[in-house]
């Protein structure tokens, strides 16, 4: 004997509430009355096949031909099983012909194939939408480590999907176990539970698969809180309310079709009696399953007067539709005047979701038919905008009206079928809680809607939800904690990509975003902050007079060049002094203003390189130094050609005339200048903005090359020639021969440039000008003392020794002479 469902019953008594409530007001369907023809399959497919035949044919035991044999009264429509296999049976045979069924249970994804089944639709959404919603739920709280229960058969369906979903989402299955049947590996999914990090848990099972899972968990306890993500069909079934299961299901959440409100649909199924509903073939079983008692089978029930005309066709007509329970057990007698409203099955009567589906099909196919009746021609669905005749319309011109209704619940909400014949995914969320007595229910606290709008298809108000004890606000589920800016996720071989280590960026690199998968490259005018999560400009680094370090380094340059300038006017006032005379006025004056200007070379580094200031500025003190050096070099080989005039021949001696200092000077120099202009032409400096030399700045320069290597060459070239001429031309005679002066001005000036080069390639950006500054400065002032201080002392301070015997070096003191 099959125990009575009271709540399918419920949905037979939603269907035909919306037909008498349709019924009662005439302006919903002018001058039309809508009937219902009721019949139970039993969870069988093959009487679901037999009931379809029945419907199709007009009578019992029905032969399917090639065109249905109908009554009077016009089939608009089918509403289906609740069962999947029993939806797509009947659905086979009604696409045949033509004849709409909608469902009201979630369909299976099969009756999506609008070529098997054309005329199939369902007010109830997809599997697919539940899957995506349940991924959204995952989103939105930030759970990106889940286990999966799937339960076997039919219901791994929308697990499949919901995995096939999962792929790209960035959500990793811990684990996926299936629920078996039989309690063998009971234990070892418990063992996997247990041992899984995974605070979610994704189940797809139906109450009593699940139950022993959940009971030899109860009784070995887990090892964290668990929140577990429950599906519709599951999540709001009255057995979770036990209390051995409110330690697991506090807290949890649920993706369920939205709650609906039939007004007056209470009062109606509190208000049954048999004499209401005489024709409804049910009624009588369900008193009597109801109320535990048994009709008196001598009472004529059929003298009920009826209120409402409903169309039945009667299980009990024939042995093939009869009624599946045998005459009542109960002893009492029921009276007909129990009250429905005192039965705890219908407490929850304001709870309508599957329900309301079969209220909301039921007024679909209304406002199917009144479309149909207010249908114009040149306005209609059919081909040509033509309309059809209500009185004689086929399925498949029913079928177009029906597929493009759109009409509003008693809620507000849309009622229409997309492109696949589904309705719009709506869904509430519900979460678990402990009541105050400790008992446990669930509360709505947000909602899931899969047309709407990106980032409010998901609305939740997370202050409603209590999670489960041990649990605080926005419980995590990762397999890795989130990698903060600054670092980026490094998948661990062999790991889901969940999985996986925060690196900190390289060098020069940024990740401003949680869980970045590269950081990336700042600009070139930029370099990461010490956190390495956002770019920051880089400093510029530019030795200027704008700050005091240039501006120490520009006055001490000035200064400098006074020095020279001094002694040169010295010199122009005693030029023809015996002292100035003797060592070659000429090429001390050059070389004098040489120095001047070499004093001056540091302001070219202090200024902000350009193009121009690029071409001279290392040129200008290389060519200059040249022509100092050059002097020193003239003057010293005069000194020992002068000595050496009888060793060396007349023809030399005739060549080596006044202007023979001037010329030797030049032509070094010119050398100087023509390797200079080769470097300024073939690859000339250029200005450039250095960021590689220092961390996060930006050194401003000029990019020399090698010319400048090849200038200083030159002058290391120049300055060991005239130190080795000078050395060996030091113990000549002569009271002012200078080469003893010349030979410690070269050692001073090959002292700071060989010391120059490995300072100057060690140091970058301010440090290496100054270090530039700093040689050419002292370089400068070791030729200026070296060269001009003894003869500056004589002249200053020892006038009487600046006479042409002692200049010359011929006076000599005679014993006694006065």
């Amino acid at each position: 004997m099959t125990r009575f469902s009271f709540r399918s019953y419920r949905w037979v008594l939603a269907m035909m509430f919306a037909i008498v409530e349709l019924n009662r007001t005439p302006q919903s369907l002018p001058n039309m009355t809508l009937g219902v023809g009721v019949l139970d399959t039993c969870s069988s497919a093959s009487r679901a096949l037999k009931g379809a035949a029945w419907l199709l044919s007009g009578a019992p035991g029905g032969t399917l031909t090639h065109h249905c044999q109908r009554s009077s009264s016009q089939l608009a429509a089918v509403l289906a099983d609740s069962g999947a296999d029993s939806v797509l049976s009947v659905a086979n045979v009604l696409g045949l012909y033509r004849y709409p069924q909608v469902s009201y249970f979630i369909p299976p994804p099969e009756l999506s194939n609008r070529v098997l089944f054309p005329t199939s639709l369902s007010v109830a959404p997809a599997l697919t939408a539940q899957a995506k919603g349940l991924i959204r739920l995952l989103q939105f709280f930030g759970w990106s480590w889940v286990g999966v229960l799937v339960q076997e058969g039919s219901v791994s369906t929308v697990a499949q999907t919901f995995l096939r979903e999962l792929e790209g989402s960035g959500i990793c299955v811990a684990f996926k176990e299936n629920v078996p049947s039989v309690s063998a590996d009971v234990s070892r999914i418990v063992s996997v539970v247990r041992e899984s990090t995974a605070t979610v848990v994704v189940v797809f099972s139906l109450e009593a698969y699940l139950n022993p899972v959940l009971l030899d968990l109860a009784l070995k306890g887990d090892s964290r809180p668990r929140i577990w993500l429950t599906t519709e069909g599951w999540s709001t079934s009255p057995g979770l309310v036990a209390p051995w299961l409110s330690q697991f299901l506090r807290g949890s959440l649920g993706l369920v079709l939205r709650n609906g409100a039939a007004p007056g649909f209470k009062e109606f199924v509190f208000g049954l009696q048999p004499s209401t509903l005489h024709k409804d073939p049910f009624l009588i079983e369900f008193w009597e399953e109801a109320f535990g008692c048994r009709w008196d089978a001598s009472a004529d029930t059929s003298s009920f007067t009826p209120n409402l005309t409903v169309s039945s066709i009667s299980p009990s007509t024939t042995p093939t539709f009869s009624s599946t329970t045998s005459s009542s057990p109960h002893q009492v007698l029921c009276t007909g005047k129990e009250k429905p409203g005192s039965l705890q099955l219908f407490s929850d009567i304001g709870d309508l979701r599957v329900t309301y589906n079969v209220y909301k099909a039921v007024r679909m196919v209304s406002g199917a038919l009144r479309d149909m009746s207010k249908c114009r021609d040149g306005e209609g669905p059919l081909p040509g905008g033509k309309c059809v005749n209500m009185s004689d319309f086929k399925p498949w011109q029913f079928h177009q009206y029906l597929r493009r209704v759109h009409t509003k619940g008693n809620i507000g909400d849309d009622l229409y079928f997309d492109v696949l014949g589904n309705a719009p995914a709506v869904y509430d969320i519900i979460n678990w809680q402990s009541a105050p007595s400790g008992s446990t229910g669930w509360v709505t606290v947000g909602s899931y809607e899969s047309g709407a709008p990106p980032g409010q298809d998901m609305l939740i108000n997370d202050n409603f939800i209590h999670w489960a004890e041990g649990i605080k606000k926005w419980p995590s589920s990762v397999c890795s904690e989130h990698c903060t800016p600054g670092f980026r996720k490094a998948i661990r071989q062999g790991q889901p990509n969940c999985c996986f280590d925060c690196v900190p960026c390289s060098s020069g690199e940024v990740s401003n975003q949680t869980d970045s998968v590269e950081c990336y490259l700042c600009s070139d005018d930029e370099w990461p902050n010490s956190a390495r999560n956002h770019c920051l400009s880089r400093a510029i680094e530019l030795l200027s007079l704008s700050e005091p370090f240039g501006l120490s380094l520009g006055t001490t340059a000035v200064i400098g060049s006074l020095l020279p300038a001094a002694v040169l006017v010295i010199f122009i006032r005693n030029r023809d002094t015996p002292l100035v005379r003797a060592n070659n006025r000429g090429l001390s004056f050059l070389l004098l203003a040489a120095l001047l200007l070499s004093f001056l070379c540091p302001l070219l580094l202090l200024f902000p390189p350009g193009t121009f200031l690029c071409f001279i500025r290392q040129a200008a003190f290389g060519i200059l130094f040249a022509l100092c050096i050059s002097c020193l070099l003239a003057k010293t080989v005069i000194v020992v050609l002068a000595f050496r005039a009888n060793q060396l021949g007349k023809g030399l001696m005739l060549i080596m005339g006044p202007r023979s200092p001037i010329l030797i000077a030049l032509s070094c120099t010119v050398f100087q200048l023509t390797l200079c202009l080769s470097w300024i032409i073939q690859s000339p400096p250029f200005p450039e903005q250095d960021i590689k030399s220092q961390v996060g700045t930006i050194t401003i320069k000029c990019n020399e090359g090698l010319g400048f290597w090849f200038m200083l060459g030159y002058l290391g070239l120049l300055s060991t020639i005239c130190f080795v001429a000078a050395f060996l031309a030091r113990k000549l005679p002569g009271a002012f021969n200078e080469a003893t002066h010349i030979t410690f001005s070269m050692v001073v000036f090959l002292c700071v440039w060989v010391s120059f080069v490995p300072a100057y390639l060690s140091t970058h950006g301010k440090l290496a000008v100054a270090t530039e500054i700093f040689a050419i400065l002292s370089s400068s002032a070791g030729l200026l003392f070296c060269i001009f201080s003894p003869k500056c002392y004589i002249i200053l301070l020892k006038p009487q020794l600046n006479t042409r015997p002692l200049v010359s070096g011929h006076h000599r003191r005679r014993p006694g002479s006065h």
